[in-house]
């Protein structure tokens, strides 16, 4: 092919490439994600993602995320709800990390919305492709709490988000990662979706066992199959966007929840997020 700049995108093999002359196919050059899986950065099921493309052509769709380098003193542009949550940047830092903060009264709660929960950015589809993924620290994995890590329906989150004392998150269009304990015990990640006027249903009720070590949880729909990622590792169970209480063409956005089952702490360090979408 000639040096044309021409952005050509070949859905059937999931290949990108620039002007034939720059192969961006699987984009570990381009993403730097070859063996980050274990790492900060961006896990490598992002290498089929036209990031850069994406930076510079809005006909491609859309990236956004944050790295948190700087954050207003009220929130925004997230929006901070839940009985004595709070939501501010952490000293000593070099990348940037902000900390929600569920200080420890029984129900105490910290939700962190984007687009200060007034619009979202990820429309579940079956056509559309989209990744997401945000590298999170959670404080505590023993004691009584609620955790939400993922998309949810846009404008739904409120002071109801979880119920006091089972940690149940209401049913509004969502899907994600789910810690959920009514009472002390070891903690287990689930997967899980959520429509509204449907139920919760859990896609892998033993997702992975939570440490207090930074992880990286993620998420990828492809032709309407979404399969989950911790620490860039495909969780075994997958679910398609035709599966009951699938939030199906919901458009959503990033929350961050967390929500205290007893007199303890309920936190988590938050380093950034990355999610992206293709027209």
């Amino acid at each position: 092919m000639s040096g044309e700049n021409m952005l050509n995108h070949r859905k059937h093999t999931g290949e990108w490439e620039l002007g034939g002359e720059v192969d961006l196919v699987a984009g570990v050059e381009v993403l730097g994600a070859g063996g980050t899986d274990a790492g900060r950065g961006l896990s490598t099921f992002w290498s089929d993602c036209p990031l850069l493309q994406l930076a510079v052509d809005p006909t491609l769709g859309v990236a956004a995320g944050d790295d948190f380098t700087s954050l207003a003193t009220d929130g925004f542009p997230y929006d901070i709800v839940g009985a004595n949550g709070t939501f501010v940047p952490v000293a000593a830092q070099m990348y940037g990390v902000v900390k929600g903060s569920a200080p420890g009264t029984d129900n105490d709660e910290i939700y962190v919305s984007t687009n200060n929960n007034l619009a979202g950015l990820i429309k579940a589809d079956a056509t559309h492709d989209w990744w997401f993924e945000t590298r999170v620290k959670i404080n505590q994995i023993a004691t009584a709490q609620g955790v939400f890590f993922g998309l949810s329906e846009e404008t739904g989150t409120g002071v109801d988000f979880m119920t006091d004392d089972t940690m149940a998150r209401k049913v509004i269009d969502g899907i994600g990662f789910q810690i959920v304990q009514a009472t002390d015990a070891a903690a287990v990640w689930q997967t899980a979706m959520w429509l509204a006027g449907g139920a919760r249903a859990a896609v892998d009720a033993t997702a992975g066992t939570p440490t207090t070590n930074w992880v990286k949880l993620g998420m990828k729909s492809v032709s309407g199959t979404v399969t989950f990622y911790i620490d860039g590792v495909a969780l075994d169970t997958t679910v398609a966007s035709t599966a009951t209480n699938f939030p199906l063409d919901q458009v959503m956005q990033i929350v961050w929840a967390s929500k205290c089952g007893s007199a303890a702490e309920n936190s988590f360090l938050l380093d950034w997020w990355k999610a992206a979408q293709l027209v």
